[in-house]
């Protein structure tokens, strides 16, 4: 079993590149109660009862790593974890949002070694699941996700070093790929040097809806065995594409 000893928490907020935090969802809510004019705005409409939930959002069962290591989550909440979060991806400065959802949902997820008392310190997966106005918004929306993930023109000026490897497809969904790239510097403190951020990018349209699962990890080598599955986010965008509903 591969053990991490980094932290990408640590290093994501040395770096400003990315981060994530907030409430989890069986936090209790303290917002002001609802008026009755904020009820009246918002009573059975279309919109509201076909509004995004977490259904849709990956569960802990659904999430795989290795043998010994899963990912576990940690937050869930709008794009920006109801303002409590970063960016959700580094090479998406304005998120889904801004290549014209309607609605966003995300969760976040930490890694945790479950054979082994070494702490992983939250490396890094973040999901966001995106409605669009049809079908069509939603297929050129995944085409432009597509290309700003592999070019990542758009990123933290932190990021000095930035390489998109390979793409693939996956058969799920409408259309579905991943994006795997390496990013960096490392920041001291976090590695001596030899590391990079090792970024694997699942997209996945289905219908109106759009799906992002995006693994970061501190790390050397990320290999994984097709004959086991595949990577992670090959393993879980299938799983992603059926809760799209």
């Amino acid at each position: 079993m591969r053990q991490h000893r980094l932290t990408l928490a640590a290093a994501v907020a040395a770096a400003t590149l990315l981060g994530a935090c907030g409430s989890d969802p069986s936090a209790a809510d303290d917002r002001a109660p609802a008026t009755p004019a904020d009820q009246a705005g918002t009573t059975s409409t279309p919109a509201a009862a076909d509004a995004l939930t977490e259904d849709v959002l990956l569960t802990d069962d659904d999430t795989v790593y290795n043998e010994g290591a899963d990912w576990f989550r940690t937050a869930t909440g709008d794009e920006d974890l109801d303002g409590n979060g970063d960016l959700a991806h580094p090479c998406l400065a304005e998120g889904l949002s801004g290549t014209g959802a309607t609605e966003v949902v995300r969760a976040d997820f930490e890694l945790r070694n479950t054979e082994d008392d070494v702490e992983v310190d939250e490396d890094h997966l973040t999901q966001l699941v995106g409605r669009y106005d049809d079908a069509a918004a939603a297929r050129a929306a995944y085409d432009e996700v597509a290309a700003l993930v592999s070019e990542c023109t758009d990123r933290p000026e932190a990021i000095t070093d930035f390489r998109t490897l390979t793409s693939r497809d996956v058969a799920t969904g409408d259309a579905a790929q991943i994006i795997d790239a390496h990013f960096g510097p490392v920041p001291e403190g976090i590695d001596e040097g030899e590391s990079a951020y090792i970024m694997e990018t699942g997209l996945a349209v289905e219908g109106d809806r759009l799906t992002m699962v995006t693994s970061i990890i501190v790390g050397l080598d990320y290999n994984f065995l097709e004959e086991d599955g595949g990577t992670p986010v090959n393993q879980m965008l299938p799983k992603a594409v059926d809760r799209l509903g």
